[in-house]
């Protein structure tokens, strides 16, 4: 994997962009030194040290003895630079409020910026030849503290900071219905969008003798990731629902408690806002992008070829 990363490394150096690694674990720069040593000549990693800000999803507490552990071999090795830190508040996804949202955006930075304040005691008083980037980059954010981060960012760089913020949007070019469930936005500021064909029909077979229809993209198109609506997906324009999902396709049912028609013919067209868009562009080769100024947003006006590698 690192002789993967280091020819990466020395690709993006020609056109001036750097690979910088996200680091929890003391073992892992351990890896990159022992890596390093066998090099004939021997670089610098740029490195975020990933903080735990409660989600125990990834990283080191800030004050811990795991995160002082590891801050101490990151500023005594020799295979790394310590760029700064690196937050993401993962349960902020369950904010229902501009308030809830704007209370995981305050704790993202309180977190990276306590994590900062050791690294730079510790330099000023054991490590004064650690090799690090300065300022350090506190970095924060997730989709909807990104939404949040208007008033509350510059109320935040009004205090005293550690480091320079920078905020990372999550997915707030595109958004989702999750995101919808927020409260942060409106359906009308979600841009993706998956597109399929109705292939069957099914009277009465739902829920209550509501009808269903088949249509030919399922789990493979949309994940199967489901929300606090409980459903995978959204018909625009339409009172149906994704109610059900198997690998190749999906099942509509009408939503008796929408407007719109009740019933589906073969070959119908329909556009489904899913609940989570990381996942559906994920699975998706190219995306076909529309312009609400050209032809009333229903022209292709270019196609995007996303960049994969997992």
């Amino acid at each position: 994997m690192l002789d993967d990363l280091s020819a990466l490394r020395m690709e993006l150096e020609k056109y001036g962009a750097v690979v910088r690694l996200l680091v929890d674990h003391p073992d892992q720069v351990r890896f990159l030194e022992g890596y390093e040593n066998k090099q004939e000549k021997p670089q610098r990693w740029s490195i975020f040290i990933k903080i735990n800000g409660g989600q125990n999803r990834a990283g080191v507490v800030p004050g811990s003895q795991e995160f002082l552990s590891l801050l101490e071999i990151v500023l005594s090795s020799q295979a790394t630079i310590l760029y700064g830190f690196y937050g993401h508040a993962g349960d902020s996804y369950g904010s229902t409020s501009l308030s809830e949202a704007s209370a995981f955006l305050s704790g993202e930075v309180e977190s990276v910026n306590t994590a900062a304040k050791y690294a730079l005691d510790s330099i000023r008083d054991s490590h004064p030849e650690a090799v690090v980037s300065r300022p350090f980059i506190l970095s924060v954010g997730s989709t909807p503290t990104a939404h949040a981060a208007g008033t509350e960012t510059r109320k935040l760089l009004s205090q005293i900071l550690n480091g320079k913020l920078e905020l990372h949007a999550g997915n707030y070019p595109m958004l989702d219905l999750q995101q919808h469930h927020t409260g942060l936005i409106d359906q009308a500021q979600i841009s993706q969008r998956v597109r399929a064909t109705v292939i069957s029909y099914y009277p009465g077979r739902g829920p209550d003798g509501q009808d269903e229809a088949m249509i030919d993209a399922g789990a493979i198109a949309f994940s199967k990731d489901t929300g606090p609506s409980g459903t995978y997906g959204e018909v625009i324009g339409k009172p149906w629902i994704l109610s059900r999902i198997s690998q190749e396709h999906g099942v509509l049912t009408y939503n008796k408690s929408g407007t719109g028609p009740r019933t589906l013919k073969l070959g119908t067209i329909v556009d489904i806002v899913g609940q989570h868009a990381c996942l559906i562009a994920a699975a998706h080769p190219w995306y076909y992008i529309v312009d609400p100024g050209v032809g009333d947003g229903r022209e292709v006006v270019d196609v995007w070829v996303p960049w994969k590698g997992w």
